[in-house]
């Protein structure tokens, strides 16, 4: 687990690099249209609606980590495939780059029917992330708007203090 915040890290800092470098497209809004297609095409229901609402507000009240606003659907221990992720909901996250998402992360494991993305797109001088992981029984789909500067500055003060506290 250690070793994928690092990666995690990266992957923002390299969509940062990338993405800022390219015109802010106009868009749409791809995170509801993904939790839409879940909930019709499968019939579920999204948990802890009301706590992630909440936890959207709160992100947008707590300053100084650079994230500017979030949305979160998440669907638990619910029948979402009856074995692999469908070819609509491929398709879906594939026109994703039409509406000005930059594909950062693709990663499909067949032996446990599990598919994760990662997008990116500018907003402006801040960055939006798009990540969706889908499985058999659950999903998340999760939209994120950060100011990079902050969000730099953010990581870096803290992962200073945490190297001090180590040693």
């Amino acid at each position: 687990m250690m070793q994928t915040k690092p990666k995690a890290l990266l992957a923002i800092a390299l969509a940062v690099v990338l993405v800022a470098l390219l015109p802010s497209p106009a868009f749409a809004d791809d995170f509801g249209t993904i939790v839409q297609h879940i909930e019709t095409r499968y019939h579920a229901h999204r948990n802890f609606r009301l706590l992630m609402a909440f936890a959207g507000l709160t992100v947008k009240m707590w300053q100084g980590t650079g994230v500017k606003d979030v949305k979160i659907a998440i669907f638990e221990n619910q029948k979402l495939f009856q074995a692999n992720a469908d070819a609509e909901l491929d398709e879906l996250l594939n026109s994703a780059s039409k509406a000005g998402w930059h594909p950062l992360v693709r990663s499909i494991s067949r032996r446990r029917g599990e598919r994760s993305y990662i997008y990116a797109q500018p907003a402006g001088k801040d960055l939006k992330l798009l990540i969706v992981n889908v499985e058999q029984t659950e999903a998340q789909i999760i939209e994120v708007k950060v100011d990079p500067d902050k969000l730099e500055h953010f990581v870096d003060k803290h992962e200073h203090h945490h190297h001090e506290d180590v040693m």
